[in-house]
């Protein structure tokens, strides 16, 4: 696929873009960026970041995937955290259920973000 076809696809469906040499990102809402690589010419490259200020990772820039990785360790930590101030007598148990509702509701809406990207630009790249 050309960069011209994929770049006048972008452009039709009012999407936010930047090209350097044969990448494009494409910046999705709430700081999720879609990476197009097409350097390599038998096939295309979709790959995700998440950056700055995003609602899983904070200012730290990841893939999707590394950051659900990256919230299930800090949950497991602060399990462990609210089970320990549990025998001291302190119940950050709501704090823990906001926590896991957070991380389940933001990696559900980044993932269902990307791959929906995805599924649209496969089929309009097709029809091209």
């Amino acid at each position: 696929m050309e960069l011209n076809k994929i770049i006048k696809i972008l452009e039709e469906h009012n999407y936010k873009y930047k090209v350097k040499n044969q990448v494009i990102v494409v910046s999705l809402e709430f700081s999720q960026n879609v990476v197009i690589d097409l350097s390599n010419s038998s096939k295309i490259v979709i790959s995700d970041d998440l950056v700055n200020w995003n609602f899983l990772t904070g200012c730290i820039k990841m893939s999707l995937k590394n950051a659900i990785l990256y919230n299930f360790v800090l949950l497991i930590f602060f399990g462990f955290f609210c089970q320990y101030a549990a025998f001291i007598d302190y119940n950050f148990t709501s704090l823990l259920l906001t926590f896991i509702a957070w991380v389940l509701l933001f990696s559900v809406f980044y993932l269902i973000k990307l791959e929906s990207f995805k599924l649209q630009f496969k089929i309009l790249t097709k029809k091209m």
